[in-house]
């Protein structure tokens, strides 16, 4: 591809700078090789490669985790520079911050908005993807993250996304859509108990939205909110549940005592059906039956799709990846960060931002997203849903819950 875009005057000012900012952002990331840097550096500086910067996971970039992520994105980079003509005559380069502290965001973010930079992918997680949020999400630029299970991205004043924030995954409470979807399409005719702890904000809020859901689904669902629970307090419970009808129990309680509801509910004859919101446990794995629903295992366990992802960057830059799965979720956020500027009419915080949330035909192995406008996230996601079987964690379907009906 021929590189003719110039700096216009107004950008040739901050070439020095540019320099400086980018061999602060490169220098410190062991395996990216000499010929990356100046290939980045002259992008950037002669003006045919727009900048997306990537924050790096907690493992850093010389870890499995790392390189596989750098893998993906090279991929998704190098695709864009085979293709004849680019992007109207210009590439995407993304620049793999060495960052190692949440405390230098603020200074490396006034760099990177002078360097023009409008987009940044983020691996961080918790006290990064926290300051990110904060920094960018009402000024830009846009941020997208590998996660945001656990971060809102909602505007409490408006009840709209903040407008430079997207998210991969589906807020934490979209566990309690897939729970209601299953219970009701397993059982439609078996009531429901639904029973968390309500001195627990996270785990009340869950268990009130899971009862909301069921009931709109048309299933007889009974509150069992207990208050500084006690694990010998479940028997009397189940018991007079069953007793009113119940067959169905959500836990929205942690694993040892989800466990206790499932060995009190498996000692007696009605052979309750016991799920679980909660992640996999090893403590678990004696609940033979009990149920639970995963967000990642539908890439974890798909070997077809592994084996794909793995294969498209062999093919494209001759690397191995370690972690097939990362490297998916990686892929993915540089073809939604690249697809950006395919289709962007005017090239500032602004118009990007609008762009990524109207993106289509993001591949995540086999699931093809869609962003919702509405939501900064995903159209849709599906979970996996587990059930326990001889000590083992057994794959046993799955659930698709929209990101419009999901609460933060």
């Amino acid at each position: 591809m021929r590189r003719t875009a110039k700096f216009n005057n107004e950008n040739k000012i901050y070439i020095p700078l540019v320099l400086a900012a980018l061999l602060f952002l490169l220098i410190g990331a062991d395996t990216v090789h000499a010929a990356d840097i100046s290939k980045d550096l002259a992008g950037v500086k002669e003006g045919w490669a727009w900048p997306v910067v990537v924050v790096p996971p907690p493992e850093g970039w010389n870890s499995p985790t790392g390189n596989s992520i750098k893998y993906a994105m090279r991929t998704a980079e190098r695709e864009i520079s085979l293709k004849r003509g680019g992007i109207r005559g210009k590439e995407v380069t993304f620049m793999f911050s060495n960052l190692s502290s949440h405390l230098e965001l603020g200074e490396r973010l006034r760099t990177w908005r002078a360097m023009g930079v409008y987009a940044i992918v983020s691996f961080g997680g918790g006290e990064m993807d926290d300051v990110l949020k904060s920094l960018c999400s009402q000024n830009g630029p846009s941020v997208l993250f590998v996660g945001g299970e656990e971060l809102p991205i909602i505007d409490p004043n408006t009840g709209r996304p903040y407008p430079y924030l997207f998210t991969l995954d589906l807020p934490y409470f979209a566990r309690a859509n897939a729970l209601a979807e299953i219970a009701a399409t397993e059982n439609p005719k078996r009531d429901v108990a639904v029973i968390t702890d309500v001195m627990s904000v996270k785990l009340a809020k869950g268990a009130a939205l899971n009862v909301d859901y069921l009931r709109l689904r048309g299933i007889n669902t009974m509150d069992l909110s207990v208050s500084a629970y006690r694990q010998d307090q479940f028997a009397p419970q189940v018991r007079n549940s069953e007793e009113s009808g119940v067959g169905v129990f959500i836990s929205w309680l942690d694993s040892m005592a989800t466990l206790s509801i499932w060995r009190t509910a498996y000692q007696r004859p009605n052979k309750s059906i016991i799920y679980h919101a909660g992640n996999q446990h090893r403590i678990l794995l004696d609940a033979e039956g009990l149920i639970l629903v995963d967000k990642d295992v539908l890439l974890e366990r798909n070997t077809d799709g592994r084996r794909h992802t793995s294969f498209i960057i062999r093919d494209t830059i001759h690397e191995a990846v370690d972690d097939p799965v990362i490297a998916a979720k990686a892929y993915a956020l540089g073809k939604w960060a690249i697809s950006a500027y395919m289709t962007v009419i005017s090239e500032d915080v602004g118009a990007i931002s609008e762009t990524l949330a109207q993106t289509a035909g993001i591949p995540l192995m086999d699931e093809d997203l869609s962003i919702n406008p509405l939501t900064h996230r995903p159209v849709s996601r599906k979970f996996g849903v587990l059930r326990i079987q001889g000590r083992q964690y057994v794959s046993n379907g799955l659930v698709e819950v929209f990101s419009s009906e999901a609460s933060e």
